[in-house]
């Protein structure tokens, strides 16, 4: 027994030691002596080296104890439980600690007494506890962290901790406060919130969502922040559902989330327009009925990884011993976060030693907190379970500095019957959706939508009838596809006009919009359908489906009045500087054409063909020629005119011009610009799907030329709403089966007050001309046929008398003559005129006649070349 003792404790071997060294000196022994001190002398050298053996082999203690401080309002509950069974598990597995047991050693304390607290872990420090765990109370969890770091013991925790400092000895497996709002952060972008309210109740509530609160300017959303408890939820509540905010993000006590679902339910704050984020990781655990058949959107996260192979075979082992601490979500056992942090605190320690085990020895001495002596291992123990990872029920553990930083959490949406998994996300991944319709509840059948319209005629007008309310007091084009469309989707409705009468600008002066687009963004209204246009600022601020119709700008004018129809109204199109301006090209291009002619070595020609060797030549560009020449050519040539201009200059000109002219030119509705139309000399730009109505209904009105853009009507929803897609949608569907062109023909041209123009057709881009618009072209061609019998005339005149000096006849008879050969001539093509014949004689040969005076030797031969 003796020996037993040195054997297991070092302090009594040394006794054994001093026992033998005492007898070594003299001290009268008995036989009994003698034979102990040669068995003991045999027995020690065997047994120490077995012992040396021994702490070679295994550097951890056989009996580890460890220490856990729970709340009295704790006692035999879910986390304890947790905690004794992830004990029980390590010790039977003897995976991790082969050789080594672990021993708990439990204290429980009241929540708000730090001095009892601070006793009870003294205590656990002077029975040698090697790590201690909890509390969960934060100014508990404190006090018993500043005692562990004093004596350099390994303090676990699995707590909401706010602190960003890093505390030494300080091991904590909740999430980091500033990492889950990423994850609040990421999830508000993914949906497009813009207006949100945050309700929190504990006193630290602010401090866990100051940097969502930081982000939200980054975000462009705006938050209203208040703090509630049991008593001022409905106070609370009803103030944010007075400043119509839908969006609330609640941080609340779990077990006051029951009262919380009650307050909810006597506001009726329970629609499909409301979206609840609820911060707590089980809100599986609630009774959610009241909630899954009337729409309304409640969405959390979950840290327990439910799916994993590991979670089942933890939860079936669990569900064998008789406290489990175990819920049950529709039949389905299920461990809370809190328990399951706990449960794998335990494990990260385990790891801790088992990593230490194989490189360190661990030693251990009772400690107290009446002593500065501090545990010389416990910064070893530290940094090894720092430096572990493990696959736990909350996924994979990691710690840096102490501080979880890699963790992934389930999306949760409740939908019809349960709530279910709809995504994840992690901190370097960010938001994945992997249900895409999650937050687009397909039940939808029995929800009104306050839809917000104008009145404009014919896409929404209001009938007279005074007997007639709700829905039923509109028509109209925006009417009729409105009940196709929630037909096809499945949705109630009920329609409201804008107070302002307006569809929306942004006023830079206050910052805000007004009209629907104001209505929309405040969510008092679920869609707008309206002639709305899509354009840059709204989308950044609301959303829209795909449009509905396409259209762009006109230009709305009075048909001209007709004008006295005049002989030369051809001449019209030109001005008369225009025809001033053509003459005066007319002669210089003429001009032009002489002046080159006479330097072009190409337009000189020898007159007579049959004298190449003659030293005249004659130039056919005279002045009169070349005025012919450009006469004929002006006159034959036909017009190819393609003009174009830049339309960027023209529209910034037309915006200059009416930007020094508001007062003038500027009108606040449609029926005011029309009106000015009408009285004449103003011209309208005016979308054209209402200018081709007014012109249908005026045979007075007419648009002039084509549109100057494209644009589209849409109908418009809030950010982030579940409408959009199926409307848009049922949008395509519509224009395919040709159901929204069939409502423009009903109410564009069906109506019975459409402009009847005769023979005039919109198609039509020009009237056909009359004798009394062309006829004049008729007078010049006479005009010119007198002048060119005139002018043949005078040649006729002037060639008989040029003949007249050759043939030796009186004028007379030289003109009866040429008239008699002219007016016998058609006969035939080789007739001649006898006394005009000037025939070549190299052409045709005939009597040569030599001069008597002039010799022939000398000179040569002379031809007289005319007979």
């Amino acid at each position: 027994m003796y020996y037993s003792m040195c054997v297991y404790n070092l302090s009594d071997c040394c006794s054994c030691c001093k026992r033998l060294r005492s007898l070594k000196r003299g001290t009268p022994v008995s036989k009994e002596t003698i034979r102990w001190k040669r068995s003991f002398g045999l027995y020690t050298i065997v047994h120490l080296a077995l012992f040396s053996m021994v702490l070679v082999a295994n550097a951890l203690p056989p009996v580890i104890r460890v220490g856990a401080i729970f709340t009295e309002d704790e006692r035999e509950g879910s986390v304890e439980s947790a905690f004794k069974y992830a004990i029980y598990r390590i010790n039977k597995e003897k995976i991790l600690l082969p050789n080594t047991q672990l021993v708990y050693d439990i204290e429980y304390v009241p929540r708000d007494d730090s001095f009892r607290t601070t006793k009870k872990v003294c205590r656990q420090l002077e029975a040698g506890v090697q790590a201690i765990f909890g509390p969960s109370d934060p100014s508990l969890a404190s006090h018993v962290q500043s005692i562990c770091e004093a004596f350099d013991i390994p303090h676990i925790e699995a707590r909401i901790d706010l602190e960003v400092s890093v505390k030494e000895f300080s091991i904590n497996l909740y999430p980091s406060q500033n990492i889950m709002n990423l994850a609040y952060r990421d999830l508000m972008m993914y949906l497009n919130w813009t207006k949100v309210a945050i309700i929190y109740e504990e006193d630290y509530g602010l401090f866990k969502q100051q940097d969502l609160i930081h982000s939200s300017a980054e975000m462009r959303t705006e938050m209203y922040i208040r703090q509630a408890n049991p008593e001022t939820y409905r106070q609370v509540l009803r103030a944010i559902r007075q400043k119509e905010i839908y969006k609330i993000i609640v941080d609340t006590n779990p077990t006051n989330i029951k009262k919380f679902f009650r307050s909810i339910l006597q506001l009726q704050m329970n629609d499909h327009r409301y979206h609840y984020m609820f911060t707590t990781f089980d809100l599986e655990t609630y009774d959610l009925e009241d909630f899954r058949y009337n729409s309304v959107n409640i969405t959390a996260f979950r840290l327990v990884d439910v799916g994993s192979k590991r979670y089942q075979d933890i939860i079936d082992q669990m569900q064998k011993l008789q406290h489990s601490g175990l819920d049950l979500i529709n039949g389905v056992p299920y461990i809370q976060t809190e328990s399951a942090l706990m449960f794998d605190s335990v494990y990260a320690f385990a790891h801790g030693l088992k990593q230490l085990d194989s490189s360190h020895t661990l030693t251990f001495k009772n400690l107290s907190c009446n002593s500065d002596r501090v545990w010389s291992d416990g910064l070893s123990l530290y940094n090894y379970i720092n430096s572990a990872a493990v696959d736990g029920l909350t996924g994979k553990v990691n710690f840096i500095e102490g501080r979880r930083n890699k963790f992934k959490i389930d999306i949760l949406k409740l939908k019809q019957e349960v709530i279910q998994k709809v995504g994840f996300w992690q901190p370097d991944v960010g938001v994945n959706i992997s249900d895409p319709t999650a937050f687009y509840d397909s039940n939808i059948a029995n929800i009104t939508l306050i839809v917000m319209t104008r009145e404009e005629r014919p896409y929404v007008m209001v009938k007279e009838d005074a007997n007639i309310t709700g829905n039923a007091r509109f028509e109209g084009f925006c009417i009729d596809l409105l009940k196709a469309i929630a037909q096809q989707v499945g949705f109630q409705y009920k329609i409201e006009l804008v107070p302002d009468n307006m569809y929306g600008v942004y006023i830079p002066e206050t910052n805000s919009w007004n009209g629907i687009v104001q209505e929309l963004m405040e969510r008092r209204a679920d869609l707008a359908v309206a002639s709305m246009t899509i354009n840059y600022a709204r989308e950044s601020v609301i959303d829209f489906t795909k449009p509905f119709m396409n259209l762009g700008i006109g230009i709305l004018f009075k048909v001209p009045t007709s004008q006295p129809t005049r002989l030369f109204s051809f001449m019209n199109p030109l001005a008369i500087e225009i025809w001033l301006y053509v003459l005066a090209a007319y002669i210089l291009v003429s001009f032009a054409l002489f002046v080159m002619a006479r330097f072009s070595p190409y337009e000189w020609k020898n007159p007579h063909p049959c004298y190449r060797d003659t030293d005249i030549v004659e130039n056919q560009f005279s002045i009169s020629n070349s005025f012919w020449f450009i006469t004929g050519t002006f006159l034959r040539q036909g017009s190819g005119l393609n003009p174009k201009d830049s339309k960027i200059g023209i529209y910034q000109k037309m915006w200059r011009y009416m930007e020094n002219r508001k007062t003038s030119v500027f009108v606040k509705t449609y029926e005011d610009g029309i009106k000015r139309v009408m009285e004449g000399n103003y011209a309208f730009l005016m979308e054209s799907t209402m200018l081709d109505y007014a012109v249908q209904r005026d045979c007075n009105l007419t648009q002039i030329g084509g549109l100057l853009d494209s644009k589209g009507y849409g109908i418009a929803t809030p950010k982030g709403s579940p409408w959009r897609d199926k409307i848009s949608l049922a949008i395509l569907e519509l224009q395919e089966k040709g159901i929204i062109q069939i409502l423009y023909d009903k109410w564009w041209k069906n109506t019975g007050d459409v402009c009847n123009r005769d023979d005039k057709s919109k198609e039509s881009k020009a009237n056909a001309l009359g004798v009394e618009n062309i006829g004049g072209v008729f007078v010049v061609l006479l005009c010119g046929l007198a002048l060119a019998v005139v002018v043949a005339i005078f040649e006729f005149c002037w060639n008989s008398k040029k003949n007249l000096h050759t043939d030796n006849q009186s004028l007379c008879s030289e003109m009866a003559e040429e008239l008699r050969f002219a007016m016998h001539c058609q006969g035939s093509k080789s007739k001649q005129r006898p006394a005009l014949k000037r025939d070549c004689l190299k052409c045709a040969p005939g009597s040569t006649y030599v001069p008597t005076n002039v010799t022939m030797p000398n000179l040569g031969v002379h031809y007289n070349y005319f007979n």
